[in-house]
């Protein structure tokens, strides 16, 4: 990971580093916000028809798939696009390559990779069911009523770090196809083998061959060792966000709930 920081560094400068910055954050902050207002909704649902304050862990698992396939079709364009953006050999602005997209492809172009979700729409579902899981018998053990920063933290960075290994290859997938196209690139270039080695959101060389499924894409990866091919950036830059993001969550609460109390 480190040489391939290093060659990006010295072929494009700091710049490379924040390609798609923009639509990258855009399409984090709707997915966490449109992922976590479903989820309430569900889990408010499910309360208010069982009486169950907390859900058992396979309904927690359900609740999460419902809740990601609920922000999709606005986030998956916005992803689809980013992806076009780190892997784009041209320096064209956002908005002409997503304009690219759409009269190469049409509306379902920009909808690559959804067949993947089957799977990954797990990944946030077993990230917050383990911090669940993990928080409440912390809490248990200390009798505390709320984690502190260190241990919110921590205990979001094993979670985050067991969903990404569960569905790692279906990423893997979802990018390829999202990256892929069945031409060559209007500058004619492609992308070499070694941009694939340590970063899992570049594609592989484009050929005019026809697009495999899932299954054939996931088996050609396990023969040729590139299933887990780039796990080292996207742990990285996973679960330091996402236990940034818990630990930040869990002051919030913890503020309002001390408000409240405060208040009442």
């Amino acid at each position: 990971m480190v040489e391939y920081a290093k060659r990006l560094y010295k072929e494009k400068g700091t710049g490379v580093f924040w390609e798609g910055v923009e639509t990258s954050a855009i399409q984090s902050a709707t997915e966490k916000a449109l992922y976590f207002f479903a989820y309430t909704l569900l889990k408010n649902a499910h309360h208010s028809l069982t009486g169950t304050p907390h859900p058992s862990t396979t309904t927690n698992l359900a609740m999460g798939c419902m809740a990601e396939w609920a922000h999709l079709p606005v986030t998956l364009p916005i992803d689809c696009l980013t992806t076009k953006i780190c892997t784009s050999k041209t320096n064209e602005s956002p908005y002409a390559l997503f304009m690219a997209m759409l009269s190469e492809k049409g509306v379902k172009g920009m909808y690559r990779g959804i067949q993947a979700y089957w799977v990954l729409c797990l990944k946030p579902s077993i990230q917050y069911t383990v911090f669940e899981q993990l928080k409440r018998r912390s809490l248990v053990r200390s009798g505390k009523r709320s984690l502190s920063s260190g241990e919110a933290f921590l205990l979001g960075m094993i979670a985050r770090t067991i969903a990404t290994m569960c569905v790692f290859p279906y990423l893997r997938v979802k990018v390829v196809m999202q990256a892929r196209q069945n031409t060559t690139t209007r500058t004619g270039t492609s992308t070499s083998n070694d941009d694939v080695e340590n970063n899992p959101h570049t594609p592989p060389p484009q050929t005019d061959e026809p697009e495999e499924s899932i299954v054939e894409m996931l088996w050609h990866m396990q023969k040729g060792g590139d299933l887990f091919r780039g796990i080292g950036p996207e742990l990285t830059r996973g679960v330091l966000s996402a236990a940034f993001m818990l630990m930040a969550k869990e002051r919030i609460s913890s503020l309002i709930h001390n408000m409240v109390l405060s208040k009442s």
